[in-house]
């Protein structure tokens, strides 16, 4: 049996355990909230870069299309500024086939000059507003022009090249400017699609090592949180051993304890049984020890 002494030394071990386990438990929740910090933020950041990468697949596939459409558009503005130059070049040789016949008929006055002053004379006259007497001098105006006209008839076939001409140059110009400006858009497109992609890029690098950092917190911390869950461990199974030792004392304690009582008890009784023999008179005490039971 153990003495008063050990038994206080066994249960301060116990409450010192108690102690023990209660903080590696404390510590142990607040590694398993960190850890589970860290995974939560890892699975954040990997599911960031897989929708990057979606990002800047689609990005690319764009990208690749807008330069192949830019390529493509090229060869139609090439190919429009080719009818352009060579529209220019036949209407140089038509206006050179103009200037050698007002040089040989004598022809006052640009021909072409004249006709576009009558058109725009006719067309004020259409739309402006104006006194009698001002339409009135502006008619006159165009019928001098209409006489110096009459007198280049001899080039209004080639004139009328020109002019035909030159409608056929704007018109191609035009169409090579629009082809011009879709090569721009085309390409300010492609353009944004590949800085995109290289931003993407950029922002999955920086990810990435943020995530491996993360993911590198997370294994410490689940290192360390199956370190503190064996020194736990250990903690409870010494409890254990120390609560089943004070188990063991308080039984021993017990039996010892009633083997004395019952030893009482006999010793009692024999009392009793020795007053019965003598005729000696018993008391109540005497009674309920000769039955066995404790006055208490």
């Amino acid at each position: 049996m153990r003495t008063a002494e050990e038994k206080n030394k066994l249960f301060r071990k116990i409450g010192e355990k108690r102690r023990e386990i209660s903080q590696l438990q404390s510590e142990l929740n607040s590694i398993n909230d960190k850890k589970e910090a860290s995974f939560q933020k890892k699975t954040e950041l990997s599911n960031k870069i897989s929708s990057l990468i979606d990002e800047i697949k689609k990005s690319r596939k764009e990208r690749n299309s807008f330069t192949g459409q830019v390529k493509q558009d090229k060869v139609e503005r090439e190919k429009r500024n080719k009818e352009v130059r060579q529209a220019v070049e036949k209407i140089k040789d038509i206006e050179k086939q103009r200037d050698e016949l007002l040089r040989k008929h004598n022809i006052q006055g640009n021909p072409t000059s004249i006709m576009r002053q009558i058109s725009a004379l006719e067309f004020k006259i259409e739309t402006e507003p104006m006194s009698f007497d001002k339409e009135k001098k502006i008619m006159k105006q165009i019928k001098d022009l209409k006489k110096k006209m009459d007198q280049s008839k001899v080039v209004s076939d080639v004139l009328g090249k020109i002019h035909a001409l030159s409608e056929e140059i704007d018109m191609k110009k035009k169409v090579a400017q629009e082809t011009h400006k879709k090569v721009q858009n085309h390409a300010k497109k492609s353009q944004e699609k590949h800085e995109t992609l290289i931003e993407a890029s950029s922002e999955i690098d920086a990810i990435k090592e943020e995530e491996e950092k993360t993911f590198k917190d997370f294994i410490e911390q689940k290192k360390r949180f199956n370190e503190v869950n064996v020194a736990l461990k250990k903690k409870l199974e010494e409890l254990n051993e120390l609560s089943s030792r004070a188990e063991d004392s308080k039984k021993s304690a017990k039996r010892i304890s009633e083997k004395k009582k019952k030893e009482q008890l006999e010793q009692k009784k024999l009392s009793v049984e020795e007053k019965m023999r003598k005729g000696m008179k018993l008391t109540t005490e005497d009674l309920l020890a000769f039955q066995g039971t404790d006055m208490e």
